[in-house]
C-alpha cells in the first residue's frame, strides 16, 4: 500500500488524478508492483551525480523496460495501459492537464530522486476522506489522518486528527478543523482545500505536510467492492441508532464482535460511525477502525485473489477516476512502490488525538453551543511532541517502562495529574507524597540500570527534568540520604525511597513541574 502525496516544486505544483486510493488517500498499485520493480528501478547515484552500477545513459531504456516487464510478468498490456494512463496530472495553478506522453518523458529522462522529506529520513502525508457531491457537507473533512513514514526502517506512524479541532484557519478565524477543506475547495484557494487544510495541519502538528491524499465515500466504496470486500475483526459489538442516511435523516448501524467480511457499504459505516454504543462513539475508537480498515484495504490488495484477478484492479482504477485527488507525478509513484517492501504491518504505529484520560484534547463548546474540541494544555506543544516521538513510541512498547511518581511539592493532585500525561506504554506502579514537599527540580532516576534508554529520554524531555543514572544501590536498600550533587546536578538531596519493587524509574516532581502544568504562572 502506497500512500498518495504532493509534490510542490520552485516552479510548478502538479495534481494527479490517480484511479486507485483507498478512503484515505493511500494509492494502490499494481499488486506486488513494487517488488516487481526492485531491479527495474535506476539505481543509486553517488554524490558527483553518476550511478553506482550502470551508466546515466540507460535510464531511457529502463524505463521503457519496465513499462514492457509489467506485461510479461503477466499484468497484461491492458491492466499496464490502465495504471499508467489513470494518473492524469494536472498544473494547480493553471487547472489544465499535463499530457501523458510528456509525464512519460519525464518519467523516462529523470536521474534518481528523492521524494520530499526523504533526505530528513521522514515523509508526511496528509490522508484525508470526504463525502464528495450528494451529500451533506460535500467538502468537509470527514476523516483526516497524518501519515509518516521514515524510509531508513519501513516504519509508519499514523495519528488520526478529529473534525471537531477548533484551529486558526487563515483568513476565516477560529473554526473546527474540518472547515478547512472545504472553505479552501469552494473560494479557489491556491492548490485546493487540500493544500489550506495541510497548511493548518502544519500548525497543528508542528511538521512539514510533504503530500496529500484524497478521496471521497464513492470511491472509498467502490475500491472495497472492486477488491471483493475486507475482512475486519470488530473487537466489540456496538450499535449506532444516528448515522446518517442520504435523505438527511438517521438509519441504525449495527456490528457484532468477531471476524466480518464487509462490503463497501458496510466498511463505509464502521468507519464513520460517530455514535456508536458500548464505548465505540469516542473519536478515538473511531480513529481505530479508520486505521484498521486501511491496513485491511491493503492486506486484500495484496492478497493472492487480487494477485491473479486482473479484472478487480481495473475495476478499481476505472471507479476510482472521478473520486480522488492527490498531488504527485508517475516516477514518484514507481519511488513510493520500491520504498513500500519495507512497510510491514508490525511496523504500524497508530495514534489518536482525543479525550480519553491519557489523551491530549478536553472537550468544549463554542458561544453559539457548538461541540469543540482543543488542546488541553491551551497550546500545541504536547501535541507537536507526541508526533515528534512517533517512531520511538514502538521501542518504548518493547522496553515496556514501570514507573512511580512522587509530589515533592505543596501542590495537592500533582502526581496523578502528571500520571494522567503518560503514554499507555507506561506502567505507573506507585503514586504518593514525597517526604519532602521542597523539591525544586523534577528528578528521573533511573533505577533500570540504563537497560531502557528511550524511555529515560521521553522522561526527561516531557518533563524537563535532571536525570539520575548513576544511581547507588543503596538508594534503594537503605534510608541514607543520597546527595544529588554528589551525582551529577544542582545540590538537591535525595531522601526518597522507590515504594514498588518494579519500578525502572523514580520521579520526583520539583516546584518547576508546577510550572510547567500553569502555563504564564
Amino acid at each position: 500500500m502506497i500512500p498518495a502525496f504532493i509534490d510542490q516544486r520552485a516552479q510548478n505544483t502538479y495534481t494527479v488524478y490517480a484511479n486507485s486510493i483507498s478512503p484515505n488517500g493511500y494509492i494502490l498499485l499494481m499488486p506486488d508492483f513494487h517488488k516487481r520493480l526492485n531491479e527495474a528501478m535506476p539505481q543509486p547515484m553517488n554524490a558527483g551525480g553518476v550511478l553506482l552500477q550502470k551508466k546515466q545513459k540507460n535510464h531511457k531504456l529502463l524505463w521503457l523496460f519496465i513499462l514492457l516487464g509489467m506485461v510479461i510478468l503477466g499484468f497484461g498490456f491492458g491492466v499496464t495501459a490502465k495504471v499508467i494512463m489513470s494518473v492524469n496530472t494536472t498544473n494547480t495553478e493553471t487547472g489544465e492537464k499535463v499530457a501523458f506522453f510528456d509525464q512519460l518523458r519525464h518519467l523516462i529522462v529523470s536521474p534518481e530522486k528523492q521524494l520530499r522529506g526523504e533526505s530528513q529520513d521522514r515523509i508526511n502525508i496528509l490522508l484525508i476522506g470526504i463525502g464528495g457531491e450528494g451529500h451533506q457537507g460535500a467538502y468537509l473533512a470527514d476523516t483526516i489522518i497524518l501519515a509518516s513514514i521514515k524510509p531508513s526502517t519501513g516504519e509508519v506512524a499514523m495519528l488520526s486528527i478529529p473534525r471537531d479541532l477548533y484551529v486558526d484557519i487563515p483568513e476565516y478565524g477560529y473554526r473546527k478543523i474540518n472547515n478547512a477543506m472545504a472553505f479552501g475547495h469552494s473560494n479557489n484557494y491556491p492548490g485546493g482545500g487540500e493544500v489550506l487544510l495541510s497548511r493548518v495541519v502544519s500548525e497543528v502538528t508542528g511538521q512539514q505536510i510533504h503530500y496529500f491524499g484524497r478521496i471521497d465515500f464513492g470511491g472509498f466504496e467502490k475500491i472495497v467492492n472492486d477488491l471483493g470486500g475486507i475482512d475486519i475483526n470488530v473487537e466489540r459489538s456496538f450499535v449506532d441508532y444516528e448515522y446518517p442516511d442520504n435523505n438527511f435523516g438517521y438509519q441504525t448501524a449495527r456490528f457484532e464482535k468477531g471476524l466480518r467480511h464487509m462490503d463497501g457499504a458496510t466498511a463505509l459505516k464502521y468507519v464513520r460511525s460517530r455514535h456508536g454504543s458500548n464505548g465505540e462513539g469516542s473519536d478515538f475508537a473511531r480513529s481505530q477502525r479508520q486505521q484498521k480498515v486501511l491496513l485491511a484495504i491493503k492486506q486484500q490488495g495484496l492478497s493472492f485473489d487480487t494477485l491473479t484477478t486482473p479484472k478487480r484492479i481495473i475495476d478499481a482504477l476505472e471507479d476510482l477516476g472521478e473520486h480522488n485527488r492527490t498531488d504527485l507525478q508517475i516516477w514518484e509513484i514507481l519511488r513510493l512502490a520500491k520504498m513500500a517492501d519495507k512497510i510491514q504491518d508490525t511496523s504500524v504505529v497508530t495514534q489518536a488525538l482525543d479525550t480519553t484520560p491519557e489523551g491530549l484534547l478536553k472537550s468544549g463548546t463554542t458561544l453559539d453551543g457548538a461541540y469543540i474540541l482543543t488542546p488541553r494544555s491551551g497550546n500545541y506543544d504536547e501535541i507537536q511532541e507526541l508526533i515528534n516521538n512517533a517512531f520511538s513510541r514502538k521501542s518504548l512498547q518493547n522496553e515496556q517502562p514501570q514507573v512511580e511518581i512522587q509530589n515533592g511539592t505543596k501542590t495537592p493532585g500533582l502526581a496523578a495529574e502528571v500520571s494522567r500525561e503518560m503514554p499507555a506504554d507506561f506502567t505507573i506502579t506507585s503514586i504518593s507524597n514525597a517526604s519532602r514537599q521542597d523539591y525544586k527540580e523534577t528528578l528521573v532516576i533511573d533505577l533500570s540500570g540504563g537497560t531502557k534508554p528511550l524511555s529515560l529520554t521521553w522522561l526527561t524531555d516531557h518533563l524537563n527534568a535532571d536525570a539520575i543514572t548513576n544511581t547507588p544501590g543503596f538508594l534503594i536498600n537503605s534510608s541514607s540520604p543520597v546527595t544529588y550533587e554528589d551525582l551529577q546536578g544542582s545540590g538537591a538531596k535525595v531522601t526518597e525511597q522507590p515504594k514498588s519493587a518494579s519500578a525502572d524509574f523514580l520521579i520526583i516532581l520539583g516546584t518547576e513541574e508546577v510550572s510547567r502544568q500553569t502555563p504564564g504562572s
